[in-house]
């Protein structure tokens, strides 16, 4: 079997019978497609050996210059298909088998923003829209005032900021919201993550459920093709990659020294819910974690806050005296 075909069935399998994502299966496509180039598109699988995969690891390092995390991935999607091609074909010489391949991560911590980055941040496109607080959400003016295109972009900017710092999903959950996930009533979001698990968000406040309300008027002028809740002014839903282009445009224009991405959103979620007090426990359901283990990373951003709160409040110089 020809290694473009033995992707394409893996592919195929992924889509139908493990009903992944279409945000994992163009992950999954790109990196396998990569792989395909790297071999200039000539190998078998029978020809696919430890050698090879050593030597594609390496162009990744060397000539790529990939993050360790960014190859991880790729190496994992690569060994997934492998995997399963040595039980859908009964591939006898799987490369992965036995080989041991140790990419080490770097021990970095998640890049949360600050309360004042945040408040620049989450502020920048409602003073763009002429307002001054979030307190306008809910009045009439605030509806009527999206007409222009321009406009439009602005509250799509504001909605996909406070949504994300809201909730904590993902990029890819909030481009997938459907109307329908939305419950005012109850203030909380359907999600859909990874491997297709639902979870539910809860909205923190009356005012983004009353920007929410302002956004499904606001978007009807856009005769929406789809029931999907963000749109891009020609009606169609947005992608992951112009909310990621809103984000970081809304970040230059709060004159963030930093580049702001979506997912620094998440990450400021489960920081500084942490560090109000709310329970691991809940913080790892917001997120969809599947393991307590990936949220305790958020644990370690708070050290800086606990050593100012302890060294504060401990009691050992009243105790012991000077």
């Amino acid at each position: 079997m020809q290694l473009n075909d033995a992707i394409e069935r893996f592919l195929s399998h992924c889509r139908h019978s493990k009903n992944l994502s279409e945000h994992t299966l163009r992950a999954y496509n790109f990196d396998l497609t990569e792989f395909q180039r790297f071999t200039n598109n000539e190998s078998s699988i029978q020809t696919c050996d430890r050698t090879l995969i050593r030597n594609y690891l390496r162009y990744l390092f060397e000539q790529c210059g990939l993050k360790e995390a960014s190859i991880k991935r790729r190496i994992a999607c690569l060994k997934a298909m492998f995997s399963w091609l040595e039980t859908e074909i009964d591939l006898e010489n799987n490369p992965f088998h036995q080989l041991s391949l140790k990419i080490k991560l770097p021990a970095r911590l998640p890049r949360a923003l600050t309360r004042t980055e945040l408040n620049a941040l989450l502020n920048t496109p409602i003073r763009a829209l002429g307002f001054n607080s979030r307190n306008a959400y809910g009045t009439k003016t605030f509806a009527q005032t999206i007409s222009s295109r321009q406009r439009f972009i602005q509250l799509t900017t504001l909605l996909s900021l406070e949504l994300l710092f809201a909730t904590g999903s993902r990029v890819g959950e909030l481009s997938q919201i459907q109307i329908s996930d939305v419950d005012l009533d109850e203030g909380s979001i359907k999600i859909k993550g990874k491997g297709n698990r639902e979870r539910q968000v809860f909205l923190p406040d009356e005012s983004i459920c009353a920007l929410i309300l302002a956004y499904n008027k606001a978007r009807m002028e856009f005769s929406p093709s789809t029931t999907t809740l963000l749109i891009n002014t020609r009606g169609n839903p947005v992608s992951t990659q112009l909310v990621r282009l809103l984000v970081r445009r809304a970040g230059e224009r709060a004159k963030l020294a930093r580049r702001v991405t979506p997912h620094m959103l998440r990450h400021s979620a489960a920081t500084h819910l942490l560090s109000a007090g709310v329970d691991i426990r809940h913080v790892q359901r917001l997120l969809g974690h599947q393991s307590i283990v990936t949220t305790q990373i958020y644990t370690h951003v708070s050290d800086t806050q606990l050593k100012s709160v302890i060294c504060r409040a401990h009691p050992i110089d009243e105790i012991v005296g000077r």
